[in-house]
């Protein structure tokens, strides 16, 4: 592999000359960057083009997110080179990484020497803009293409997950397990371990690496000790996977001060082998001591378990959010009747208000038949609102709702101990935002998702009010999306009309109090909650750009207290859901995931 080589299969310069691209490639130069390096820093100016070798590179906006990967081929500093500006986004190293820098001074010399070049990059450049717009997400799901699989506590089967999580991935993309004998295998004694220098012995080894990247899909190193391949392994891996045992404390250990001292960009994700009735006391103890952005449980041997972990690696994982609407919510358990019969997996779940309470009950494992049970019990069979007190804060106090959902419907279960991922938002009206509850106690928080405002008292955490989320949020996709996890299908049962009094011309200060007819009357809750949900559901539209299936539920003539209506409601949501996601089934759970818009 040299610049020359490169330069010529990189798409920016697949127009030029074969003369423009030998003076090129006289002044280009291979550079070796180690994971974690900066490459380029955000506000700089530009002074060369660098174009990826092998590895993989991150940029990385002023608010810390990220815009992209860069992998193989693909060019860094092209746009700011040509036209001048300073750099948009700083660029790190993701992996160890090879990179052919071009000195931006050369590039304008071999221009005006051949300045058909310039069209030629130009052209490129306008194609990759507007490609880019219409295939960011599915460009994204190529680029999770390493994982290095290592082991984080005494004994955990990390040979075990990484052998699972092959066979998970083999459906999807050609993979390759490599694990340090293998290496050795194929390169002789000891080469797996080799430090990484500029040893002939090292160069051999990222030439081997590189190959076998190139030939495959997917490639999945295993560590199990804490040496130079762990080390590599992690520097390799575009995400790295720390397997821990669900009854391990955690504790100091070589492994996890390798992890730490690697210096990688790459994100660390928490695998607990977790089997059926065991807890996890310590897995937020380890997520904080590998600052893991994510955790997963898998059961040993479990083929559900992997293939789901699979589908979010790569990010194919379905995920569900549900809106909030109170009895308009039913409509959630028909399209959990839809998701069922069309088997269409669900791998995380998210939801505000009501939403909360289903998407909660879909995380603990219950199916929409259960489900249905459960909310006739909680809402039809019995009035739990019905604790009235003084007015001062609020009408009621949510006391016999919450203690329900602590004693019967949930019990002492915590967020995170739930095998499926959950989140729930509620309203700060401290801080005047969204608070996003991914942790603690399930009844607790998903009962604070549920507290409309004036209703119901604001829970108090920390010094601060938390409310209704759907007064702020009432569909968050957002918070869906960004957890990058796959295609989002979002039930929005939010109304696009409002409450209302038909028949009344007024303007009359006292129609309601003696509205007659047709027209059912508003009560006190309707408008409560109409009003405080009023900003948010402004909002759903909006909200509804994350969400690949997005499904707006027949829910007219439906009150928010209309709890009577519940096997209408759910029968409406089912109907429209199987309606909505037939067509699309297919395209939700190909194994190369095409993202519908619907």
């Amino acid at each position: 592999m040299d610049a020359r080589s490169v330069l010529a299969e990189c798409p920016l310069f697949v127009g030029l000359s074969a003369a423009a691209l030998d003076a090129l490639a006289a002044r280009a130069e291979m550079l070796e960057v180690p994971s974690g390096h900066t490459v380029v820093n955000r506000g700089a100016r530009p002074e060369s083009i660098y174009i990826v070798a092998t590895g993989r590179l991150c940029a990385v906006l002023p608010d810390n997110s990220i815009a992209g990967l860069i992998g193989r081929l693909e060019p860094v500093g092209e746009i700011g080179t040509l036209s001048g500006e300073p750099h948009m986004a700083s660029v790190h190293a993701v992996r160890d990484s090879v990179l052919v820098r071009l000195p931006g001074a050369h590039l304008y010399a071999v221009i005006e020497q051949y300045p058909e070049a310039l069209l030629a990059m130009t052209q490129v450049i306008i194609r990759r803009l507007r490609h880019n717009r219409t295939l960011r997400r599915s460009q994204q799901q190529q680029q999770s293409r390493s994982f290095a699989v290592v082991v984080g506590s005494p004994g955990a089967d990390a040979l075990m997950v990484a052998n699972h999580l092959c066979a998970a991935l083999a459906p999807m993309k050609k993979v390759r397990l490599l694990t340090a004998e293998s290496v050795d295998a194929d390169l002789g004694e000891g080469v797996c371990r080799t430090p990484g220098d500029s040893s002939s012995v090292n160069q051999r080894l990222i030439t081997y690496l590189n190959q076998i990247e190139t030939e495959n899909g997917y490639l999945v190193y295993v560590a199990e000790a804490a040496d130079p391949w762990a080390r590599r392994s992690m520097r390799q891996a575009d995400r790295i996977l720390f397997v821990v045992d669900a009854d391990s404390p955690p504790m100091a250990s070589k492994m996890l001060e390798q992890l730490r001292e690697c210096s990688t960009r790459a994100p660390i994700e928490l695998v607990v082998i977790r089997a059926d009735g065991m807890d996890a006391p310590a897995m937020l103890t380890w997520r904080e001591r590998t600052n893991a952005r994510a955790h997963y449980y898998v059961r040993r041997d479990n083929v559900v378990d992997f293939t789901s972990l699979a589908r979010q690696l790569t990010e194919r994982g379905i995920g569900l959010v549900l809106g909030g609407g109170g009895a308009r919510g039913f409509a959630h358990i028909g399209l959990l009747r839809a998701l069922e019969e069309l088997q269409i997996p669900v791998d995380l779940v998210g939801g505000s208000s009501m939403g909360a309470f289903f998407s909660a009950l879909v995380a603990c494992g219950k199916k929409h038949g259960e489900i249905l049970d459960i909310a006739r019990r909680t809402f039809v069979q019995q009035n739990l609102l019905n604790d009235f007190l003084f007015p001062t804060v609020a009408l009621i106090r949510g006391r016999k709702f919450l203690r329900h959902l602590q004693q019967v419907v949930f019990g002492e279960q915590q967020i995170e101990a739930l095998r499926m991922p959950f989140f729930c938002v509620s309203t700060n009206l401290t801080r005047g935002g969204i608070s996003v509850h991914d942790q603690g106690p399930l009844a607790l928080w998903v009962a604070t998702s549920m507290a409309v405002p004036g209703v119901v008292p604001p829970v108090v955490f920390r010094g601060e009010l938390l409310c209704d989320g759907a007064v702020a949020n009432s569909l968050p996709t957002d918070v869906m999306y960004a957890m990058e996890r796959g295609p989002i299908i979002a039930s929005d049962v939010s109304t696009e009309g409002g409450i209302a009094a038909p028949g009344i011309e007024g303007p009359d200060p006292e129609g309601l109090l003696h509205m007659r007819g047709g027209g059912e009357r508003p009560r006190l809750f309707s408008i409560m909650f109409r009003t405080a949900t009023l900003t948010s559901e402004s909002g759903t539209a909006r909200r509804a750009e994350h969400a690949d299936a997005y499904l707006r539920m027949p829910i007219e003539g439906v009150g928010l207290f209309d709890w009577k209506k519940l096997d209408e409601v759910v029968e409406r949501g089912y109907r429209h859901a199987l309606e909505r996601l037939t067509p699309i089934r297919d395209q939700l759970c190909a194994p190369e995931g095409a993202q519908p818009r619907s």
